[in-house]
């Protein structure tokens, strides 16, 4: 009886702590997971915006994003736009659901898998690299789920993820592709008809509905604009073309999880030869397709995240491999906090501070209607057209608008667009009775095209309207005559 009892009583304290992990774990991660209203966001929502109120994705508004990433987060703003948060915690709780298969699959026990993808997973994709509410996570989830189907062979599902993939983070493809090649070597004689059949049928649906939408072309053509993007000039430049996209993203936390991932890969070296021969083929193999999308795309800090998914496996790796900490035990939980720290980017203790404290300012501008939009507001009747000139220093201008109609379907402008976009705004301005004028619409040394069509934009505000200063710009209202 002393022995049943001190066995109930160690069961209970270690659900007990487990809970007060998970439970500390997701309150760090539901600060993290709430977006910023600046630059990319700002766009991402704007466009979201356009698309609740009826525009069509690279016809009547455009940016350089996966249709299924503004598809799904228009839908959860025709309802709120809190509902990003509930987005963005669905994924994390998605990926952790993936990632505690992966666990069981790899013989972890209930409770271990529990704390790894409960516990380890939220903050692992919410890690140095995270930027809330970019297209990077639905990637990395995605990726986890088709691992853990894999695992359980269902191929058919696994198939018909890999257009969905696409739709959501283009750039996840490489990782996803790598994915697959360690696991047909693996399982050579697995029904991989049944997977093709799975990725045909959700490629003919997913064009069938870009198609009907009338999308698809645009996408199509989006995936070309995406490729000469990501070789523009944005940073500094190297003599070695390839550090100059390693460079900018290869900061501090990046270089943390790199480390880590590295060494477990070593500290695990002879799991390769095991029942975890898969994963660990796996993780090295995520880990160098995400290296190469990189040496490839990379461009800013948050395209780190692109080895999420490494990291992620990594970390099963890590407690499958190594007994000792396949038991949740006090040994077990410091080494694994060691590990998750490390994965996550190794963080400050005032970055997460920081991260804690910016939450209540964060979610009370998701429903703030923008300055430029209010002062637009003041002078519009529902109806009215209008256009945007400047940078992403856009704060999500959209929202609030939806009574207006947007032309000139690119509201952000860059000096690295390619000359037809940037030549045909201008010819587009007449069309509007209101253009918002961001003050990031100047000439910039030697940007040659960037300053022709900033001087033709001015040419076209100054013949047919009337332009007020603002703290942010100018409101350019169109002459009655014009």
């Amino acid at each position: 009886m002393t022995t049943d009892a001190s066995t109930a009583r160690r069961s209970v304290a270690s659900t007990i702590a487990l809970s007060a992990a998970v439970a500390a774990a997701w309150a760090l991660t539901m600060s993290r997971a709430i977006p910023y209203r600046d630059g990319d966001r700002g766009v991402f929502a704007s466009v979201a915006e356009r698309v609740v109120a009826g525009d069509r994705l690279y016809v009547d508004v455009w940016d350089n994003k996966e249709p299924l990433f503004y598809l799904t987060l228009a839908l959860g703003r025709t309802i709120s736009p809190y509902v990003d948060v509930l987005l963005e915690l669905a994924w994390l709780a998605t990926g952790s659901l993936a990632t505690y298969s992966i666990a069981r699959s790899c013989r972890l026990s209930t409770s271990m898998s529990t704390f790894v993808a409960w516990v380890g997973i939220p903050l692992i994709l919410t890690g140095g690299g995270y930027a809330a509410g970019f297209t990077h996570l639905p990637g990395t989830v995605l990726i986890l789920v088709t691992v853990a189907l894999l695992l359980r062979g269902r191929l058919l599902a696994a198939g018909a993820l890999l257009p969905v993939i696409i739709a959501f983070k283009i750039l996840a493809l490489p990782v996803a592709l790598a994915i697959l090649a360690v696991h047909l070597v693996h399982h050579r004689r697995a029904a991989w008809g049944r997977f093709a059949l799975g990725a045909t049928g959700a490629t003919a649906v997913l064009a069938a509905l870009l198609l009907l939408r009338g999308e698809l072309g645009g996408f199509l053509t989006l995936v070309r604009t995406n490729l000469t993007y990501s070789q523009a000039d944005l940073a500094d430049a190297y003599r070695w073309p390839i550090w100059s996209h390693f460079e900018p993203v290869l900061q501090g936390p990046t270089i943390a999880t790199l480390a880590a991932i590295a060494l477990i890969l070593a500290v695990t070296w002879r799991s390769r030869d095991s029942h975890l021969s898969g994963l660990w083929w796996t993780t090295l193999a995520t880990l160098v397709a995400g290296l190469l999308v990189i040496a490839g795309t990379g461009l800013w800090p948050h395209h780190a995240q692109i080895l999420f998914t490494s990291a992620a496996l990594s970390l099963i790796l890590l407690v499958a491999g190594v007994p000792d900490l396949g038991r949740l035990s006090g040994v077990a939980f410091v080494g694994i906090t060691a590990a998750v720290v490390l994965l996550n980017g190794a963080p400050s203790l005032r970055s997460t501070a920081d991260s804690v404290l910016s939450a209540p300012t964060r979610w009370s501008d998701l429903s703030r209607i923008a300055t430029p939009s209010q002062e637009l507001l003041g002078v519009t009747n529902a109806g009215d057209t209008y256009a945007r000139l400047g940078k992403n220093t856009d704060d999500s201008h959209a929202q609030g608008l939806r009574g207006l109609q947007l032309v000139c379907y690119q509201f952000i402008q860059y000096p690295y667009d390619p000359p037809e976009n940037l030549s045909r705004i201008p010819e587009c301005l007449a069309t509007a009775s209101f253009v918002l004028v961001d003050a990031t619409l100047t000439p910039e040394p030697g940007k040659d095209v960037w300053n022709d069509f900033v001087l033709a934009s001015e040419q076209v505000l100054a013949d047919l309207f009337t332009c007020e200063t603002t703290t942010w710009g100018r409101l350019c209202t169109r002459n009655p005559d014009s």
